[in-house]
């Protein structure tokens, strides 16, 4: 201890002075009072700063054109049901439109999930709001009035010592003297109160979650969907592994036993197809970058010599619809391969090719080739040495052409053989589509097979484009040996992870460890700025890049390998995983670690004071967390609305690299979707730490509120007018997150048991036996109220009541009916029938018949089975219907646009994309029909023949290239439609890609 103290005159302040907090190093006793408040200030300071930059920014860019792409493409770059108005130039205004958002607004533009976090966030601050009115204004006088601070007191052994409380931590549970232990009753109050207010809260909350999502599910729009009626059942027996094994199984759960009114998909093993699909699609980027190359180069050569070729070459032409040699006789596939060896050798030989008349034949990159024993040419390798043969060089834009033709033939080959058990075995799991939601569900509850483990697990609720196809064939044994590697690897990530935590950690006590630690004395020379700095916001954003950049991409890893069916069920084991990591790393481990590096020193010197140290030093790891969630609500809020990552990939990375028309389109059309469950695992441990020092520190429920009330508004903005769902669990992951609140009660609860235990009087006493006892009586009744809750709120989320079918039965047959008198309304209008005053107008009528129709609507595909290929057929013959519907719109698209027309070009975008269907309701009964036939069938089965997106120029080249690759005929297929090579290089585009689906918008919602 330090023999150089103040006279005992009985009054020593424990404040501080303005001069002792920001003036020359402080004494020895107040040292680690004036860095701790000069690293709090210090960090306020620079987030202030960094929020204030980010806001002033979000103001400035948000109307500009750069700004509209960032902060608002749901006003342009969506379906017509998705947009919003534009963002209010006007703060004010902008503030008055994000508070005047309705709940069923957000939930029709964000979804469940985002309606759902954005409720979350409202939630925490109904809970802390008013716990920081009363705990704060109760507990804050009792801590710090005539509290421990920098005081003299009598020890045990008849001499004087002085206490160390300075500081933030004379507001917080330690600064109490034991003179006045009564005080800790006041604690206990305030505990119970904070416990029981968020147990009533997080109640409501859960009835809430329960009663909108059963509403949403069983709206008359989402039992339109394919996934509202489909259950995905896996580990079937080999028995049962066929269509008519299980129509047979689950026909019970149908009217009279009517198997037509059931489809079955078998999931098969694609492996190889998805593994020639996805080298198609490599070499298919590979070629489009490779043609822009030359391209460009042409391009810049022909505006330095100011040659002029024929005007008449800039027109939108497809090569599907060009002259090509698709007339011919259908050739044997030796044949074909022939004819293709034919084609390579003269786009080999090719002179009469035109940008030959701009760029010497250097220019043409070349690839080295070898020919293997199939006789063909295969790119030659530098780790492949051992290959042996005739070698070759050869144009890279030849060789790829013939490649993308060659894998086309074959995936093509596989494409008729789609339901055959000898290319494509059968895989343990299917979907089950019944006729009715409320037999899914029923089918989903009840056990399906008199085996444990068979036929399970079952699930609900499965969109087509949310499953994991890699692992549709996991066995029960396979998923156990999954989960239990998992578990090992998330050891090993938390074990390893402690490492650069816990040296965080003990960096933000940079202070304490230059008077604790000998070799580190050093740093007491140092400027105090500079140790506040380090210690104060240094740590703080680098503990949150290092928490929220890796560890989400490794937890959703370990989702994957325990074996997900769904995205929606990665993204619950995904925040499970990384709420398990924050709760222990950065909640646990670095509150140990700030507070071990003060604590050790001195129980060496004074080892009878064990208790008494703990019962000081632990709460003030506090102090580490104030600055943690001022770095979070400040600049962590400000980036969120900023966006500054993103402005620098589109305006800076970017540009820097290739860009094809397939991929501008990409950019300009791909709109941010949030991986909900990085971003529930976050802020629930915002809100478990602030449960946990919600009485011993009460300062954490101001910095706690002011976290969520800005991540409220920011969040609310990003994802009204910017985000869109791409996974949507209808609201499971805020459930979820409800439920891990009570992690952060029960430490509370343990830890206050502990402090209650460690309190000692003047005497050194146990002074408050009672308080702890009590405690302990709370958190049995957290426990017994926890459990409760769960396992009578479940069932009423993970099925659907059977008292809510009838009415929801009748609000379908509802919407059917509208339906279907507009699609009549529709036809007449285009026969040019007139439709008389009293025609369709008697809604009696039309539900009585709604009925019949529904019902037929139900089964109209019943003579389609449900085999790939049939399902393939449907939906090619829906995306010919589909894609005859905007071809007038896009033919009609404006000229090449001027660089300088920016906003016109994004706008024709948004009008391309506003042309594609996105809901089933915009569809006719049997296109409806055939695209829910069709909906689980995997992806790679619908694949098309790519098509080359190459841009329009004024030197021709696309046009010349165009007519070269006319002679592979329907194998390889080239298209300048909507994309251009502005003066600059630069390319624009104002639709999709060519190849792009029809249906594509009708995944979001199956």
């Amino acid at each position: 201890m330090d023999t150089s103290l103040p006279p005992d005159n009985g009054n020593y302040s424990s404040n501080g002075t303005f001069e002792t907090w920001f003036g020359g190093p402080p004494a020895d006793v107040s040292a680690q009072a004036g860095i701790q408040l000069r690293a709090f200030f210090l960090n306020l300071a620079v987030s202030l700063s960094l929020f204030a930059f980010a806001i002033l920014a979000f103001f400035l860019l948000k109307s500009s054109a750069i700004g509209r792409r960032i902060y608002q493409p749901k006003t342009y770059l969506v379906q017509d049901r998705l947009r919003v108005d534009a963002v209010p130039a006007d703060p004010i205004r902008w503030i008055r439109r994000l508070f005047s958002i309705r709940d069923d607004e957000l939930k029709r533009k964000c979804g469940l999930d985002g309606y759902f976090f954005i409720r979350f966030l409202r939630a925490i601050l109904l809970i802390f709001v008013p716990l920081m009115i009363i705990v704060v204004t109760v507990l804050l006088p009792i801590n710090y009035n005539k509290g421990k601070g920098n005081n003299f007191h009598n020890t045990t052994d008849g001499g004087r010592s002085q206490w160390n409380v300075a500081g933030l931590d004379t507001l917080s549970w330690q600064n109490v003297d034991p003179a006045r232990t009564s005080r800790y009753w006041a604690h206990l109050v305030c505990a119970i109160l904070v416990i029981s207010w968020a147990l009533f809260r997080m109640y409501r909350e859960k009835v809430h979650f329960i009663d909108v999502r059963q509403r949403f599910l069983t709206s008359p729009e989402h039992r339109l969907k394919a996934s509202a009626r489909t259950i995905l059942v896996t580990n079937i027996p080999s028995e049962y592994r066929s269509k008519e094994a299980l129509e047979a199984l689950y026909d019970v759960f149908v009217d009279n036993d009517d198997r037509s009114r059931l489809v079955v998909w078998v999931n098969r093993d694609y492996k190889s197809l998805r593994k020639l699909v996805a080298r198609r699609r490599s070499l298919r980027h590979a070629l489009e970058k490779e043609e822009l190359r030359i391209m460009r180069l042409c391009n810049k050569k022909f505006r330095k010599t100011g040659k002029f070729t024929d005007g008449n070459h800039i027109i939108e032409k497809n090569i599907r619809d060009s002259d090509i040699v698709d007339d011919q006789q259908p050739l044997r596939p030796e044949q074909v391969q022939q004819r293709l060896t034919r084609i390579f050798e003269h786009d080999c030989s090719e002179e009469t090719q035109l940008w030959r008349n701009y760029l010497k034949p250097s220019a043409a990159s070349k690839m080295s080739l070898i020919r293997d024993k199939g006789d063909e040419w295969k790119p030659a390798s530098f780790f492949k040495f051992w290959v042996s043969g005739e070698s070759r060089k050869a144009p890279k834009v030849a060789w790829l052409r013939t490649e993308i033709a060659r894998l086309t033939i074959q995936i093509d080959a596989l494409l008729t053989e789609l339901d055959s058990d000898a290319l494509f075995k059968k895989q343990n799991s299917a979907f089950i589509q019944f006729d009715r939601q409320m037999a899914a569900h029923m089918a989903c509850s009840l056990v399906s097979h008199s085996k444990a483990g068979r036929m399970a697990p079952r699930f609900l609720e499965v969109a087509p484009h949310e499953v994991v196809w890699a692992n549709m064939d996991v066995t029960s044994l396979g998923r156990l040996i999954r989960t239990c590697i998992a578990l090992v690897l998330f050891v090993a990530i938390l074990l390893l992870w402690g490492i650069p935590t816990t040296i965080l950690g003990s960096l933000s006590q940079l202070a304490s460890l230059s008077y604790s630690v000998g070799w580190l004395s050093w740093l007491r020379n140092w400027p105090s700025w500079i140790l506040g700095l380090i210690s104060g916001p240094l740590v703080s954003i680098l503990l949150a890049l290092l928490i929220q950049l890796v560890v989400p991409a490794l937890a959703r890893k370990l989702a994957v390998l325990v074996g997900a069916p769904t995205k929606t069920k990665r993204e619950v084991i995904t925040q499970n995983f990384y709420f398990t990591f924050l709760f222990i790393e950065l909640v646990l481990l670095t509150a140990v670690s700030s507070s071990v590096v003060k604590i050790v020193p001195q129980i060496v010197d004074n080892p009878v004071s064990v208790p008494t140290l703990l019962a000081t030093n632990i709460p003030s790891s506090a102090n580490y967390f104030f600055n943690y969630l001022i770095v979070q609500s400040l600049s962590y809020s400000g980036s969120v609305l900023f966006q500054f990552l993103r402005i620098l990939y589109i305006t800076t990375i970017w540009p820097w690299f290739t860009q094809t028309p397939r991929e501008e389109a990409w950019l300009q059309t791909t709109i941010p979707h949030q991986m909900w469950g990085n971003v529930y695992a976050l802020f629930t441990n915002f809100a478990a730490i602030g449960f946990i020092f919600s009485v011993v520190s009460p300062l954490i429920l101001v910095f706690v509120s002011a976290t969520f009330s800005l991540f409220w508004v920011a969040y609310r903005h990003n994802y009204y007018f910017v985000q869109r769902n791409k996974i949507d669990t209808h609201g499971l992951l805020f459930n979820n997150a409800l439920s891990q609140l009570f992690s952060g009660i029960y430490v509370m609860e343990i830890a206050l048991i502990g402090l209650f235990l460690l309190v000692r009087d003047s005497d050194d006493n146990v002074a408050c036996k009672s308080q702890a006892i009590i405690m302990i009586v709370v958190l049995i009744l957290t426990a017994a109220f926890h459990f409760v809750m769960e396992q009578h709120l479940r069932p009423l989320y993970e099925f659907l009541p059977v008292t809510i079918e009838d009415t929801a039965a009748d609000a379908e047959q509802r919407l059917l009916s509208v339906i279907r008198n507009d699609s009549r309304v529709s036809k007449d209008e285009e026969t040019g029938n007139e439709i008389n005053e009293g025609d369709d107008v008697d809604s009696e009528t039309a539900l009585a018949n709604t009925t019949d129709g529904a019902s037929d609507e139900r089964v109209q595909t019943k003579n389609m089975s449900a085999t790939a290929r049939n399902a393939r057929k449907a939906l090619l013959g829906l995306g010919k219907d589909t894609a005859a519907r905007i071809k007038d719109f896009q033919v009609h698209l404006p000229a090449q646009p001027d660089i300088s027309r920016r906003r016109e070009v994004a706008d024709q975008l948004s009008a391309a994309i506003a042309g594609y269907p996105d809901e089933l309701t915009d569809l006719t009964p049997e296109e409806r029909a055939a695209q829910l036939k069709a909906a689980f069938q995997d992806p790679v089965t619908r694949e098309s023949a790519p098509v080359i997106w190459v841009p329009q120029d004024k030197a021709g080249i696309s046009e010349d290239v165009l007519r070269q690759a006319a002679k592979y005929g329907q194998f390889l297929q080239y298209s300048n439609a909507g994309a251009y090579l502005a003066d600059n290089n630069k390319v624009e585009v104002t639709q999709p890609a060519p190849d792009t689906r029809p249906d594509w918008l009708l995944d979001w919602v199956l």
